[in-house]
């Protein structure tokens, strides 16, 4: 099965990806993002969805909906904002699950 990659985030900071054929789904609000975890859930055909940083926390209710699952594997890219330091929390979290330790910190 070939699966699909998906980002979510504002606008500004995911139409570049839409050039690479990255199914791209621009918020502006809670609700919007929400809605497009719900589709992308529905769809059950994507492999990798990318969210900016910045809507990453304000999205947790809906991707609380993907754990534990293999795939989609979610992933917390840096928006055209800067980093916020949520992308590499939630790896040194995923890391310390897989190794039992936080290798990754100070």
């Amino acid at each position: 099965m070939d699966y699909k990659i998906a980002i979510i985030g504002n606008n500004d900071s995911i139409l570049g990806f839409k050039a690479l054929g990255v199914k791209t789904f621009a918020i502006q609000n809670t609700e919007q993002g929400l809605e497009a975890l719900k589709k992308i859930k529905k769809a059950n055909d994507y492999g990798i969805i990318f969210i900016t940083e910045d809507w990453t926390p304000k999205l947790k209710k809906g991707l609380d909906k993907f754990e534990g699952q293999a795939l989609p594997a979610i992933i917390s890219v840096p928006s055209n904002q800067g980093s916020t330091g949520e992308g590499l929390k939630n790896i040194s979290r995923i890391v310390e699950q897989a190794v039992g330790s936080d290798i990754l910190s100070k």
